[in-house]
């Protein structure tokens, strides 16, 4: 009985948080006839949250028909903490620190740091990466009044979300990498991770988080500069990288083994070594010549073309690509794959080319972490570790209200 009443409460707990995050002034009876929920359950699990700081109780709107009390409006308390997101490629690092409320508070970027003297020791290399940019971002971040509650990672690779295992990150050379044991508690906030293609997802979950947008395909296409530092022969050279995500029902897709998204187009044949069968001539100059970037377009939808109707997304959103080259990307989809915008109209779907923006991965790591907490766990299944539980959360908020919890 008390796992049955354990599980109740943590349950109505994400419901009610996620209807709040997703409609600002909302009031307890909107949420209670939302939910279908007893109001005198919204109430207790409104004061569970209100006494926690997690919500704060704003202004009182117009009292019913019927009279009675005025509706006091929700929202999600900015003040209450945030999480810092990370973007860790080859080359570069970003980090984006987002409050509760969804709201960017920080962002700064830099090179990824490397040391030499580990290339033979992928996974040390990878902690001494990590661990060099969050002692350069301790003193900004602990300086603010919305203190860390949390650190979300997006980087390329196959990530067990629910074991905290990156299986394999061909980049970082990581295999069966164990980072809920060695990370997750090294800096004194928890620590999760996630594939930076379905980083794009969680973004774009809170982006359309007041719409009925649920199905979606997130197209990542990344232009990459390469390490000069890190030189051994798998690593990335310059050219462009492909992660997809895919969201159903709302729902962030992994997979049974969490792979996938992960990206071969139609062009790709056996034993080739990356994503795509293009020339290396082209895929050396694709990021400079106009003839090279065409052909990568065109082997880039027309594989798109054949998931189209398999998935019959509401959206397929293309992120990563510089705006200078949006208009030339639709003129060649135009001129040359006309049949990828022949069964996007047939099903329904629409294309839109994100903005460039460098911090969107990182943001969608940070989002992740809150968004996961209005995802209920199944009573029977182990819970996943990329959920914060809630009684962990608001204990790391009353710590954190005594000073900065983040250290190393």
């Amino acid at each position: 009985m008390h796992v049955n009443n354990d599980y109740q409460r943590n349950a109505n707990l994400s419901r009610i948080f996620e209807t709040v995050w997703k409609n600002p002034n909302f009031s307890r009876i909107d949420i209670a006839r939302k939910l279908e929920l007893y109001r005198s359950t919204v109430s207790n699990i409104i004061g569970t949250l209100v006494e926690s700081n997690l919500i704060s109780e704003g202004e009182r709107g117009v009292p019913t028909e019927k009279g009675g009390r005025k509706p006091v409006f929700l929202s999600v308390n900015p003040n209450f903490g945030s999480v810092i997101g990370i973007e860790i490629q080859l080359d570069s690092y970003h980090v984006c620190v987002v409050g509760f409320d969804g709201e960017t508070i920080y962002e700064t970027e830099g090179t990824t740091p490397a040391d030499v003297q580990l290339l033979d020791k992928p996974e040390e290399l990878f902690v001494f990466m990590v661990d060099s940019i969050i002692r350069q971002i301790i003193p900004a971040v602990n300086a603010g009044s919305v203190k860390p509650l949390a650190i979300s990672i997006g980087l390329p690779g196959i990530i067990d979300i629910d074991n905290g295992i990156i299986k394999h990150s061909a980049p970082f050379r990581l295999k069966e990498f164990n980072y809920a044991q060695i990370l997750g508690q090294r800096y004194g906030i928890p620590l999760f991770m996630e594939n930076d293609a379905r980083c794009c997802s969680w973004l774009q979950l809170a982006l359309n988080k007041s719409s009925d947008k649920k199905d979606f395909l997130c197209v990542l296409a990344r232009n990459y500069a390469g390490n000069p530092l890190l030189t051994y022969p798998e690593s990335y050279d310059k050219g462009i990288g492909i992660g997809l995500s895919i969201t159903m029902n709302g729902r962030v897709i992994n997979g049974r083994n969490y792979g996938v998204g992960e990206y071969i187009s139609r062009s790709w044949t056996t034993y080739q070594k990356g994503q795509t069968g293009l020339p290396e001539a082209v895929l050396k100059t694709v990021d400079s010549v106009d003839d090279s970037y065409a052909e990568w377009v065109k082997d880039l939808f027309g594989t798109l073309t054949m998931m189209v109707p398999l998935l019959e997304p509401e959206t397929i959103f293309v992120h990563g690509q510089p705006q200078s080259r949006h208009d030339f990307m639709l003129k060649v989809i135009e001129e040359s794959i006309p049949q990828f915008s022949s069964i996007v109209k047939y099903c329904g779907s629409e294309l839109i080319i994100m903005d460039d923006d460098a911090y969107d991965i990182s943001k969608g790591a940070a989002l992740m972490c809150i968004q996961k907490l209005y995802e209920v766990q199944m009573l029977e299944a182990k819970p996943s570790y990329s959920v914060l539980k809630w009684d962990d959360l608001f204990e790391l908020h009353k710590r954190s209200i005594n000073g900065s919890l983040l250290n190393i």
